[in-house]
């Protein structure tokens, strides 16, 4: 099921379905250079369906809690970034609860004013 949630100046589809991670690749653009966050506690295969389907994947995995939602993370991940040269047109994928998307989420709206940003949310909180 896809929703297309409408709002002012932008709009972006939620998709809900069961498996969405082994068909990521009809949903995202994973065609240029892709940072997947997440953390320790999400299964590795989650995240290991997604880099297959990305041209030129990398992967930063964080402490699962909230204690990880800090500054010292989002400098190492904004150093990561700088690093590997990623650009506006590369992409951040969130896959995690509501610490792995806050955190992206705010990398990513900063990241050379803004990189493009999909959330892959692994909790029912998360996903609300």
């Amino acid at each position: 099921m896809k929703l297309e949630v409408a709002m002012k100046d932008k709009k972006y589809d939620v998709i809900i379905e069961r498996n969405s991670l082994d068909n990521i690749e009809n949903y995202l653009d994973l065609n240029n250079k892709t940072l997947v966050i997440t953390d320790d506690g999400i299964p590795f295969d989650y995240v290991q369906k997604v880099l297959s389907k990305c041209s030129n994947g990398f992967i930063y995995t964080i402490k699962q809690g909230e204690a990880s939602k800090n500054f010292s993370n989002y400098e190492k991940i904004l150093d990561f970034l700088i690093e590997h040269k990623f650009l506006r047109t590369d992409c951040i994928v969130a896959i995690g609860g509501g610490v792995v998307g806050d955190l992206s989420g705010f990398v990513a709206s900063t990241y050379m004013r803004g990189i493009t940003f999909y959330n892959v949310p692994t909790t029912l909180l998360s996903q609300v």
